[in-house]
């Protein structure tokens, strides 16, 4: 390839590079120290004077930015402007490769590629104004086991979707790409049909001309320099912008942050927190290949997750990407004031030997030198998915930022905003880019050893990583957890990462390891064997970190509760299981709703929903100050306490009554335990008799160990999540996030139950109303499966692996455990609804095998539910 034979970079407005005293090649701009808000021009005469008005401001005028508008524009909210500080695509879009993959790790990711192949195949399909996008194919290439289990795992998910993936042998490979060969170590790989490129910078242009046609309008050379909420006023926003010289302000109703590697000043400026970090990312381009002048043929892309580069044609040339190098973020304190269409200087660090080892398989890379090294910035944030919703606690103030995916996921943001912005509701479950899944927690430190920094260049570093079930992020931690976490690790906890809460999730001797991951059985299973056994036949404990908590009260709570949920309100001293439905009857998120006085509520719901739920409360709060909502109780740490001996552990512990009379199933009260104060609720996620105890933090300490003063004769141990997990699992019991979310009714899950259809009012009821004499579109199940099939080591299905009837596809796990007190392997999941009553012919793919299973009409363990009601 001739790395050392680097031409002069051609890219437009190239800044000259500069050596530091080791030699390195640096940009001048890469460790720019100015802080947010730097960038603010300040208006002399203290008044900004207001020109315009507009239902909706676009900032940031790159792929995605237009993509948004153009979307809103075709659903006929033309009343927008877009504002771009200097040229459209001056951002991270000019320099962007262009690749656009339809494969994903997740269900979001491969519709949100879909969607972008569709949309951009139209619209070069436009005789009036095509863009310019080839459609290539792609194929992976597989070293190992363990990635042909990760290709097996995209493919379930490409079924459950209707999409097509496939798995491909190396010969097959070699019969797609003239240029292409296996030495000997690649075992199978993948192939995405759909996969292409396109011209961003043209792309972009296309969208923002087809806005302006229908009456959107753009702003080049116009530049936001603060962001005001109003009150009192027919808008919600004042944009400030400077132009020319002058600043003037636009009154609004909302405002889209789509600002790239300046989203993270422009949120700072609406006083909204985004965990944003920028990295540099490089690409190289040789020069003219003499075979490829002569041979015009489009030849798929190559991506080799284990040697980590992906390579294509560009016209008579090569392209050529790696992540072969360490995360390089930059700006940790703030993006500079000027960086359009601007490029760091090229870094060599990892090109060459990663060159090397790809000419093996492309010896077409050796022959030719490089023409331009490309190396720009790309906005990354801790989980690598965008943020791409509205932000927490403000209203008309949406995210489209962190798109590291950009031209992809452009099409996908357009798409997603425009339908929370016309309607509310989305087809989609965009959970996973909802900006609200991070806390104030992902701000913390500052500057280069900032989580978010940190915790990216992790990720960076494992950008082609195969995701395997279990892989947990190790940086940056802990940045939340509870008083007993030392205690904990001193008894060998290991620990995990919910939304930022450090959790125990298993008790070893074995640390968890990056090199040890694997998609079959892992080191951990005896441990968590034993802790799921404790629980069953003696008494386990376990430290459950973030509980979301919320206090409502004041004289109209119980009317505003009995709205917002589908659900009977519990009586005074009772707790119920609760769900919350979106207008269009599908569900939204779940809640344990505690009744401590007739108008005082304890809200429980998922760690991670925090900021989303208390949101959608917000929202539908009533207006006459009759309603007191609170995020955060006063207890606000909780210890699970669970099995056939957690009454007797207890009741050493304390004076009060905790019979099944004085304390049935699903009650709340006030007790002492060993001189502290504790919400109790007798709830069990696990499936057995157990308490949760909810405590002040400043007690969360003693209690446990008075607990454990008092419980080694009873077989006390401590147990974490991934037993959790498995007993949920083996009992049927649904998990936000995995077997519902806002694609799902009531109907499909199997919560119709908790359905109360005589109440005058609550979100959704006419929706429910309508479908409840409807066939439901998904039918939820519980399977147990044969594993003895499945090629190599035994291990569980993946989410999203298909389930079969007969040999057709017809449904998709959800969730699958080993579990341990019955000594099967349990799956969760959907059939479509015409299954409902199907009971025989079933098989779920095991990493390319049918594996024989079992459906059951409850939970496998004690499917009466007497364990926990005794």
């Amino acid at each position: 390839m001739g790395v050392g034979r680097r031409a002069e970079h051609l890219g437009c407005g190239q800044p000259e590079g500069r050596r530091d005293p080791g030699g390195r090649a640096t940009g001048p701009s890469r460790h720019d120290e100015r802080g947010r808000g730097s960038r603010r021009v300040p208006d002399p005469s203290g008044a900004t004077p207001v020109i315009d008005r507009f239902e909706i401001v676009v900032i940031g005028g790159g792929a995605v930015g237009a993509s948004i508008q153009w979307h809103l524009a075709a659903a006929g909210r033309t009343d927008s402007v877009l504002i771009e500080k200097h040229e459209l695509t001056a951002g991270s879009t000019w320099h962007a490769a262009g690749n656009v993959p339809t494969f994903s790790n997740s269900w979001l990711g491969q519709r949100a590629g879909n969607y972008a192949w569709e949309t951009y195949s139209k619209l070069a399909d436009d005789p009036d104004d095509p863009i310019t996008y080839r459609h290539t194919r792609a194929f992976w290439p597989g070293h190992t086991p363990e990635r042909i289990d990760h290709f097996h795992h995209l493919v379930a998910i490409a079924t459950g979707l209707g999409f097509d993936l496939e798995i491909v042998s190396p010969a097959e490979m070699e019969a797609m790409h003239p240029y292409w060969s296996d030495d000997g170590t690649v075992i199978a790989g993948l192939l995405d049909p759909y996969e292409g490129d396109i011209d961003p910078s043209g792309l972009t242009q296309s969208l923002a001309r087809r806005s302006r046609s229908m009456g959107a309008e753009v702003r080049r050379h116009s530049r936001v320099v603060d962001i005001d909420r109003l009150e009192g006023t027919d808008a919600r926003w004042r944009v400030h912008v400077e132009s020319n010289g002058e600043i003037y302000a636009i009154d609004c109703d909302i405002v889209v942050n789509a600002a790239g590697f300046y989203g993270a000043e422009i949120s700072a400026m609406a006083g909204i927190g985004a965990p944003l970090a920028v990295l540099e990312h490089q690409y190289l381009v040789t020069g003219a290949v003499p075979e490829l002048v002569e041979n015009t043929e489009i030849f798929p892309l190559v991506r080799d997750p284990e040697i980590m580069f992906y390579l294509r044609r560009e016209n008579d040339r090569l392209l050529f990407g790696n992540y072969g190098h360490e995360g390089r973020t930059v700006w940790e304190n703030g993006a500079p004031d000027i960086f359009d269409a601007s490029l760091f200087a090229p870094d060599d660090e990892g090109i060459a030997e990663i060159a090397e080892l790809a000419m093996a398989h492309v010896p077409l890379l050796g022959e030719v030198g490089i023409a331009e090294f490309v190396n720009g910035p790309i906005t990354y944030t801790p989980d690598m998915n965008p943020l791409i919703g509205p932000a927490a606690g403000v209203e008309g103030f949406y995210q489209a930022v962190g798109v590291q995916i950009g031209i992809t996921h452009a099409a996908a943001a357009g798409k997603v905003l425009t339908e929370m912005i016309t309607g509310g509701d989305t087809e989609w479950d965009v959970w996973p880019w909802d900006p609200r899944r991070f806390g104030d927690w992902a701000l913390a430190g500052s500057g280069r050893d900032s989580y978010t920094n940190t915790r990216v260049r992790e990720m960076y570093e494992h950008q082609y990583g195969a995701p395997f079930p279990h892989r947990m992020w190790t940086s940056a931690r802990p940045v939340q957890q509870t008083a007993l976490y030392d205690t904990l690790a001193a008894k060998g906890a290991r620990f995990g990462q919910i939304a930022g809460w450090e959790r125990a999730f298993w008790f070893g001797s074995d640390e968890y390891s990056h090199d040890t991951l694997s998609y079959r059985d892992e080191h951990w299973h005896d441990a968590v064997a034993e802790e799921c056994r404790a629980v069953r036949d003696a008494v386990g404990v376990m430290d459950h970190g973030g509980f979301t908590r919320y206090e409502i009260s004041g004289p109209g709570a119980a009317d505003f509760l009995d709205r917002v949920i589908c659900t009977r309100l519990p009586g005074a001293g009772r707790v119920r299981l609760s769900y919350l439905l979106r207008p269009n009857g599908t569900v939204w998120s779940e809640a344990t709703i505690g009744r401590i006085a007739d108008d005082h509520f304890l809200w429980l719901g998922p760690t991670a929903a925090r900021e989303r739920d208390f949101d959608w409360l917000q929202q539908h709060l009533p207006d006459d100050g009759s309603v007191e909502l609170r995020l955060g109780t006063e207890r606000t740490s909780t210890l699970m306490v669970m099995g056939p001996n957690s009454r007797a552990l207890l009741s050493r512990l304390t004076d009060a009554d905790l019979s099944a009379s004085a304390a049935p199933w699903m009650s709340l009260r006030e007790i002492e335990i060993a001189g502290v104060m504790a919400t109790a609720l007798r709830v069990s996620f696990v499936g057995e008799l157990g308490w949760e105890l909810h405590v002040d933090d400043a007690d969360l300490i003693e209690l446990y160990e008075a607990l454990w003063s008092v419980g080694a004769d009873l077989g006390l141990r401590d147990f974490g999540s991934y037993a959790l997990n498995s007993m949920r699992v083996e009992k049927g019991y649904h998990g936000w996030g995995s077997e519902f979310g806002v694609e799902y009714t009531p109907f499909d899950v199997g919560l119709d139950r908790f359905l109360d259809l005589d109440k005058p009012d609550f979100i959704g009821r006419d929706a429910v109303r309508a479908m409840a004499d409807q066939p439901p579109g998904w039918s939820f199940g519980v399977w147990t499966i044969d594993p003895s099939s499945m090629p190599g080591p035994v291990g569980d299905p993946p989410p999203s692996a298909p389930i079969r009837v007969h040999g057709e596809a017809v449904g998709f796990v959800t969730s699958a455990a080993t579990g341990f007190r019955t000594g099967e392997r349990v799956c969760l999941g959907y059939v479509e609804g015409r299954h409902a009553g199907t009971t025989e012919g079933f098989t779920i793919d095991g990493y390319g095998a049918d594996l024989p299973a079992v459906r059951h009409a409850h939970g496998i363990y004690d499917p009466h539910h007497e364990r926990p009601r005794h």
